[in-house]
């Protein structure tokens, strides 16, 4: 065809061939514009249904309109010969790049075609054959996503020789080789893979053939990205691997959460390397290539130009190299013998992996003391809860426990790794227990009555446990106890009095432990970590973060691993135990939970967890549901508008940095989403005014306590600028203008025009008024009356109040006054209507999917809907191999 003249285009030169079509570069005569002009193959004839295929990515190409996907300008048909007109680009394929050698330019290329691909997943086109071949690199370094022959296919695809050469099988995700429902998650594999391609210039399944890499695919686990590369960021190891999980539940669920990631890893690379550039010293610059001026010590802003030509010049440079020799050698002996200690080196060459764990959700986990085994409560299929062990290099959990229980947390291996204790409870948690179990399998025995965060002491004679206010411990504090193996000779051994976390760990000799506890002098949400020796009682507080800090763990090396929002994110932080600086250890989006040291203090294991949540809509009238939300995103507090027909809520998107929080409102019925309000600072708890005009919510800075919470109002119909009306958290509007907020010792009255708040009802309790001001609803603050309770409003010369016990559970209860009812979730997930005054109790027939027990719900004020949250935590457990 080279040289013939085709409709108005004449032909130049073959680029290229493949099984969707032969592309030729052309001149378009009537523009006088180089394109390129893809044909059918020459082997397909028009009436075949491949032809559909052909025409398929015309279409779908056509509809996108971004700088990464390759331009259509039309299709065209001449003597019987179909052909797609399409934008010519210079340059190469990415397959001719690979690998890319810097990570910048992997993140860089790799940050394009997720831009690329969203906007296709944006528009419901799906690509279905994401592979370095069909990204081309032009001459400007762009990226251009090609080839949309699959895109939105239609039944299944069949893997024959025939047709591999259009859906290329080692970029397949498993539902895709299966011929099962592929959507934009199976996109989301095929980029994982061609990440991996790009950054090692390898696959992560690989196979001599087709046969043996189908099942690779399908069965086997990737090959460890760090293998191939050590220098990579934890962050975006973790990132490549989750995008090819088997099972597209477990990936990403959409490509922008990827980008976002990608582009955050960008801006962090970005600022190490002008970090790094700025502290070179001089003689570094020079060899480093970098010309011009040097900067004059002390000086702002000025320049010292370089020596001119003068007597002895020989001598200068001399003079210079042994000066800067000089500063390199105090230099060095100020970081090595003079500069502060922290007590903690890790190792730059350290490794993360996920482990393999097939359960749907686990609990907290352990590590023996050498580091080899892994122990973990979980569920396979979200009902009953069992104990598993496996070994941490490599192989698959084996279920241990014989006798599953409705939900299990922590569990703990003995110092001989013979046993393993663990707590278990009903599945609302009520009255744990602990119980211990061989390592070898079999029925449990239990030890304790109540009590959680079972411990080995080092020495395995003792373990150690907490029981707490709301579990029934005799003092209503956090009681620190323990108890021998065999269940016998069980002792209080402290009790704190200033709020301690049930997070704890032994010393190595097993005489102090370590936990977590807020200071005397913090604030609600800041807690530190402890040092206290059991026989004296003698305590020392060993950080002082000014944040929280939780999960703790001590190695036999005299290290303190532990979890805290230091840096606005929960990461993994070390300390030594004498003292001295907390060294970060991960520094992703996090949040990263439950650290457990080997004793070298060479591995450590955690938990990475996702909150996910999504809004249903439930009708109290006929008892159906309806989902309103779809995305995998840290979804909190849902409200309904008073006229329920919007939906309320918060998006939490995390970062290195801290994260996001936004409040959007949703439209119902059309499913349009828009911002209202969002920011840095933590927002919460936002509640509707009776008539509909006004928001209320709760902001506080991250660097604050939540007792320094504010109350902001926005319009509903005009957002704008919040205006802060006063302190605490929204808890109730009384009126379109009167708003009660909850503080930590109670009440408070305001109204939204200003001025002086004032105590509402009695101090320790959270109350609200209903049937007109008649009555009072609350909860107390105080740990001995639990439960929602109601009494008489306080009139003059009232001497009976009627006070009396609604329900027994602690649940947030919502006041419809169109029914005069208290809604609230019991423990067993069902929805309750309680009537006032007299208290009587209905249960709402229906089907709530996923509706958690003692939640939340808002509805509307007729009381024919509510909104609720379908909440979980997705984990994940890391090891973290050459620590230190």
């Amino acid at each position: 065809m080279i040289g013939q003249t085709i409709s108005h285009y004449k032909i130049l030169e073959k680029l290229g061939e493949g099984g969707m079509g032969v592309v030729y570069k052309a001149v378009d005569t009537n523009l006088d514009r180089t394109v390129a002009l893809k044909f059918m193959p020459h082997h397909i004839t028009p009436d075949e249904a491949e032809e559909a295929r052909f025409l398929q990515e015309a279409k779908a190409a056509s509809a996108l309109n971004h700088p990464n996907v390759c331009t259509i300008y039309g299709i065209d048909a001449e003597k019987g010969q179909r052909f797609i007109e399409m934008e010519y680009i210079e340059g190469m394929t990415l397959r001719q790049k690979l690998p890319i050698g810097p990570l910048n330019d992997s993140i860089r290329y790799g940050l394009q075609i997720g831009d690329a691909l969203y906007e296709a997943h944006q528009k419901g086109i799906v690509h279905r054959d994401i592979k370095a071949d069909n990204i081309m690199i032009n001459t400007r370094d762009q990226v251009k996503v090609m080839d949309f022959g699959l895109a939105k296919l239609k039944g299944s695809l069949k893997l024959t020789k025939a047709t591999s050469t259009v859906g290329t099988l080692a970029y397949m995700a498993p539902e895709q080789i299966q011929g099962g429902d592929v959507d934009a998650r199976s996109d989301i594999f095929s980029y994982g893979i061609l990440l991996y391609e790009m950054i090692t210039g390898r696959l992560p399944f690989r196979s001599e053939h087709e046969a043996a890499l189908m099942y690779s695919i399908l069965n086997d686990e990737p090959d460890p990205i760090q293998k191939h590369r050590e220098d990579l960021p934890p962050v975006l190891v973790n990132l490549i691997h989750r995008a090819i999980e088997k099972d597209p539940n477990d990936r990403y669920q959409s490509i922008n959460e990827m980008v976002i990631e990608l582009r955050r890893l960008q801006k962090q690379s970005s600022r190490v390397s002008r970090s790094s550039l700025a502290s070179m010293p001089a003689q570094g610059m020079a060899q480093a290539g970098v010309s011009g001026t040097i900067p004059a010590v002390g000086m702002s802003g000025g320049t010292v130009p370089a020596a001119p030509a003068a007597k002895g010049r020989g001598r200068v440079p001399m003079i210079a190299a042994l000066a800067v020799s000089a500063l390199v050698v105090l230099a060095a002996a100020w970081y090595f013998l003079l500069r502060p200690s922290t007590g903690v080196a890790l190792n730059p060459a350290m490794t993360f992996r996920t482990l393999n764990i097939p359960v749907k959700e686990i609990g907290y986990p352990a590590l023996s003391p050498d580091g080899g085994w892994v122990a973990f409560a979980g569920t396979e299929d979200g009902s009953l809860w069992d104990v598993y062990l496996m070994n941490a290099g490599s192989g698959a959990p084996r279920r241990i426990t014989a006798d599953s229980a409705g939900f299990m947390q922590d569990v703990d291996l003995s110092p001989d790794g013979s046993q393993i204790v663990y707590d278990r409870s009903d599945k609302e948690f009520t009255r744990p227990e602990i119980a211990i179990v061989s390592s070898l399998g079999g029925f449990s025995k239990k030890i304790v009555n109540i009590g959680i965060f079972p411990k080995w002491r080092p020495d395995g004679e003792r373990i150690a446990y907490v029981v707490v206010g709301e579990f029934g411990s005799a003092s209503g504090k956090f009681e620190f106890r323990s108890v021998k193996p065999n269940g016998s000779d069980d002792r209080l051994e402290w009790i704190d009095t200033l709020g301690a976390n049930p997070f704890y760990a032994w010393s190595p000799d097993g005489e102090s432990i370590c936990y977590s506890r807020r200071p005397s002098s913090g604030g609600a949400s800041t807690t530190e970590i402890f040092v206290r020796h059991l026989a004296t009682g003698e305590e020392r507080q060993l950080t002082s973060i000014g944040k929280t800090v939780n999960f703790v763990s001590w190695s036999r090396n005299g290290q303190i691993a532990f979890s805290s929002n230091a840096n606005g994110n929960y990461n993994l932080w070390m300390i030594a135990a004498d003292g001295g600086e907390p060294v970060q250890v991960t520094r992703g989006s996090g949040p990263d939970f439950a650290p457990y040291l080997s004793n070298d203090g060479k591995r450590l294991m955690h938990i990475q967890e996702q909150a996910i949540g999504k809004v249903w809509l439930g009708s109290l009238r006929d008892g159906a549901a309806k989902q309103l939300t779809f995305d995998d995103v840290n979804l909190y507090d849902p409200e309904i508008s008073p006229d329920g027909r919007t939906a309320l809520f918060g998006i939490y998107t995390p970062s290195p940095s801290g994260g996001t929080r936004e409040l959007f409102m949703l439209d119902i019925e059309s499913g349009r989403k828009t911002v209202l309000v969002g920011g840095e600072e933590a927002i919460h708890y936002p509640k509707w005014s009776p008539d509909g005009r006004w928001i209320a919510y709760a902001s506080h800075s991250d660097s604050v306590d939540h007792d320094s919470s504010g109350t902001f109002i926005v319009d509903a119909a005009n957002p704008g600028s919040a205006r802060r009306v006063g302190a605490g958290f929204p808890w109730f509007w009384i009126d379109s203008t009167t708003v009660l907020t909850q503080r930590p010792y109670g009440t408070r009255l305001m109204t939204i025009e200003g001025g002086q708040d004032r105590m509402y009802f009695r101090d320790s309790t959270w109350a609200f008024p209903v049937l007109d001001g008649k009555y009072i609803v609350y909860r107390s603050v105080v740990l001995n009356e639990p439960g929602i309770w109601i009494e008489r409003a306080p009139t003059e010369g009232a001497t009976d109040p009627g006070r009396r016990l609604l329900v027994k559970h602690v649940s947030e209860p919502v006041f419809n006054r169109a029914t005069s009812s208290l809604f609230l979730v019991s423990p067993q997930g069902e929805v309750k209507r309680i009537s006032l005054p007299d208290g009587k109790e209905t249960t709402i027939r229906g089907t709530f999917p996923n509706l958690p027990p003692v939640s939340r719900i808002s509805v509307s004020a007729d009381g024919s809907r509510f909104v609720y949250l379908d909440s979980k935590t997705v984990r994940k457990m890391v090891m973290i191999d050459n620590l230190q």
